[in-house]
C-alpha cells in the first residue's frame, strides 16, 4: 500500500531525500521523503510515500524456497483453567495470557519447518467470583470469602521452551503444526481489590503452591500474516494436594 500526498513536476530538483524503515514484530514501514525545488520561483515541496507490509510466518524466497530465519513475536489471548468442580469459576474476559517469545525456524522441506520458540509467559486467572481472595494457608491455597469485593486473580510467570514442528503449503499458504512445550515458574501472586473507604488492594506474593514446571502441547494454525494458538497443560496448576486440581489452557493470536 503506498500513499503519495504531493506530486512534483519532474523539471523539479531534488535538494533533500531521505528512508525511514521501522520493523515491528512481522511488520516493515517504510516511509520515503523527498523535498523539491522549483527551478524558476525558488519554492518547494514535499513528496511522501508510505508503505506498509506484514510479512507470513513461512517465508518463500522468489516466491518458491522456503528460508530459514530467526524473529520475536507476541502470543497474546485468554487463559483459564479448568477441573476441579471445588476450584473458583475463572471468567474468560480479564483472564489474560501474554507470551514474549524468541524463536527460530529451522528448514527441513520446502514445506516443513521446525518452529524452536523461547518466551516468558504471563498468564492472570480473574475470579468470576469477586469477593473470593486466595491465600497461601499453612498446609495449601484458601479461598476466603471477603466483603465489598472489586476484583480478584491469581497470578503467575513462566519461561517456557517450544518445539512444534510445522507444515505449510507455501508462500502466504496454509500452515500447521503441534508439539511439545515446558516452563519453569518464574513468579506468582494473588491480587485482591475491595472497598473500604476507598479502593484497596491485598496481595499475596508467595508462591501460592503453584507448581514451580508446567508441561503441555501447544498448536498453531495460520494463513496469509494470521496466526492463531491453543496451549494445554498436561500437569496441574497447583501442587498436588496443595490446591485444586485444574489445568490450564489458553488461545489467542500471535503478533
Amino acid at each position: 500500500m503506498t500513499n503519495v500526498w504531493a506530486k512534483s513536476d519532474t523539471s523539479d530538483s531534488v535538494i533533500h531525500e531521505s528512508d525511514l524503515h521501522v520493523r515491528m514484530f512481522r511488520s516493515k514501514i517504510h516511509i520515503n521523503t523527498k523535498s523539491y525545488e522549483k527551478e524558476n520561483n525558488n519554492n518547494s515541496n514535499t513528496d511522501i510515500d508510505f508503505s506498509f507490509e506484514h510479512s507470513s510466518e513461512a517465508i518463500y524466497r522468489e516466491g518458491k524456497n522456503l528460508i530459514s530465519r530467526s524473529y520475536f513475536n507476541v502470543d497474546l489471548g485468554k487463559g483459564i483453567w479448568q477441573g476441579d468442580a471445588a476450584a473458583p469459576d475463572v471468567r474468560a474476559w480479564g483472564s489474560w495470557m501474554v507470551g514474549l517469545n524468541f524463536v527460530r525456524q529451522s528448514k527441513v522441506t520446502n514445506h516443513f519447518y521446525i518452529k524452536s520458540l523461547a518466551g516468558f509467559h504471563f498468564h492472570n486467572f480473574k475470579f468470576s467470583d469477586n469477593s473470593i481472595q486466595a491465600v497461601r494457608g499453612d498446609q495449601g491455597v484458601d479461598f476466603l470469602q471477603r466483603d465489598n469485593g472489586i476484583k480478584s486473580k491469581v497470578a503467575a510467570s513462566y519461561l517456557t521452551l517450544a518445539i512444534i514442528p510445522k507444515i505449510s503449503t507455501g508462500h502466504n499458504g496454509f500452515r500447521i503444526g503441534a508439539g511439545p512445550y515446558a516452563g519453569y515458574r518464574l513468579g506468582g501472586r494473588s491480587k485482591f481489590v475491595y472497598r473500604d473507604g476507598g479502593r484497596n488492594k491485598d496481595f499475596d506474593t508467595s508462591n501460592m503452591y503453584l507448581e514451580n514446571f508446567r508441561y503441555g502441547l501447544r498448536g498453531e494454525i495460520g494463513a496469509s500474516w494470521f496466526d492463531f494458538f491453543f496451549n494445554y497443560d498436561l500437569n496441574h496448576v497447583f501442587e498436588n494436594g496443595r490446591g485444586p486440581e485444574v489445568n490450564a489452557f489458553s488461545f489467542g493470536i500471535i503478533l
